[in-house]
């Protein structure tokens, strides 16, 4: 009987991560290739398979990327010879390469590796339809640089760009920030791309919510004012009735927006195990609704701080100096 091995490294390398989708396409290439002693056609394995003949391509254009199958240049397909046959050296195997900067490339470098590529080629043609333009010299270099120098596979680049243009961000200075954020988070294959950016909109959609509550349209939010939403939204998991809640005792206390007082108000909350207002009324009752102003100590009624020091100020910058750390 005829038997498929897999190698250590190839196994080391994709099965914990690749999408399992790409391990069966593989995994039946081989296997069809093995049985029928020829490379089966795309549109046979996507019938075998129930999967889109488009799909299969593309897959297969990733395990070319890969070097773990071949292409010449009549498109036919092949598995690699035990006898060293040359193949395109992985992309993950260039992730970074030692180097800080961004390194340059010429046209005619792209050029030949997108004749070589499908799947590269096709990441280009998908970068317009998303931009809606054609890619200037620039941007095909920025672009193949996710790929050859971050080792981001094509389709997670696809995804980051459309992200990126969902937000209206498509500046170069933007878009490298955020592929190599990418890059250095592990985010490399579909699943994980698809996974962390639905965890960003959540967070994005929580932060517009509460934007909402405290009536901050015109302006974009201080890092400092961002740490404290994301502190609410993902360390305290805060509903937003008590971010409105907390808003507005912060308000009838110090006649402000105090993002400190808020904090410790909402913190105060969760250690109390409160999450919601029905909790925040239980809390008032147990105290005899005294919710608002604390009571200040008998014989400072009448004391006056000729200093000019401004306390609620001072406590805002320590408690910003305590987030940080």
């Amino acid at each position: 009987m005829s038997e498929i091995s897999l190698k250590t490294e190839f196994i080391e390398k994709y099965v914990r991560f690749a999408n399992p989708q790409y391990i069966q396409v593989y995994l039946y290439t081989a296997y069809l290739c093995e049985k029928n002693g020829a490379m089966p056609s795309a549109e046979t394995i996507a019938e075998e398979l129930s999967v889109a003949p488009d799909r299969v391509e593309f897959i297969l254009g990733f395990w070319v990327s890969r070097g773990e199958i071949l292409k010449n240049e009549n498109g036919e397909y092949s598995f690699p010879s035990d006898s060293g046959e040359a193949s395109v050296k992985p992309a993950q195997n260039r992730k970074r390469g030692g180097a800080k900067m961004r390194p340059s490339y010429k046209s005619s470098e792209i050029d030949a590796a997108t004749e070589k590529n499908q799947v590269l080629s096709g990441m280009f043609y998908q970068a317009e339809s998303i931009l809606g333009h054609l890619l200037s010299g620039n941007e095909m270099e920025l672009l193949y640089s996710f790929y050859d120098w971050l080792g981001l596979p094509c389709e997670v680049i696809v995804m980051l760009l459309s992200y990126a243009a969902k937000l209206g961000k498509t500046g170069k200075r933007y878009l490298e920030t955020v592929a190599i954020d990418w890059a250095d988070k592990g985010i490399d294959t579909f699943d994980k791309a698809e996974e962390y950016i639905s965890h960003l909109e959540e967070i994005h959609s929580k932060e517009h919510m509460i934007r909402s509550i405290l009536g901050i349209y015109d302006r974009a939010l201080t890092q400092t004012e961002k740490k404290y939403i994301k502190a609410w939204t993902e360390e305290l998991n805060v509903a937003p009735e008590l971010v409105e809640l907390a808003y507005d005792r912060t308000v009838e206390n110090t006649g402000k927006l105090s993002w400190a007082y808020m904090n410790k108000i909402l913190r105060s909350w969760s250690e109390s195990g409160i999450k919601d207002a029905a909790g925040v009324e239980r809390e008032n009752a147990a105290r005899g609704g005294a919710n608002t102003k604390k009571p200040k100590a008998a014989g400072f009624n009448n004391f006056t701080d000729k200093s000019g020091t401004d306390y609620n100020s001072l406590e805002e910058k320590l408690l910003d100096l305590m987030l940080d750390n």
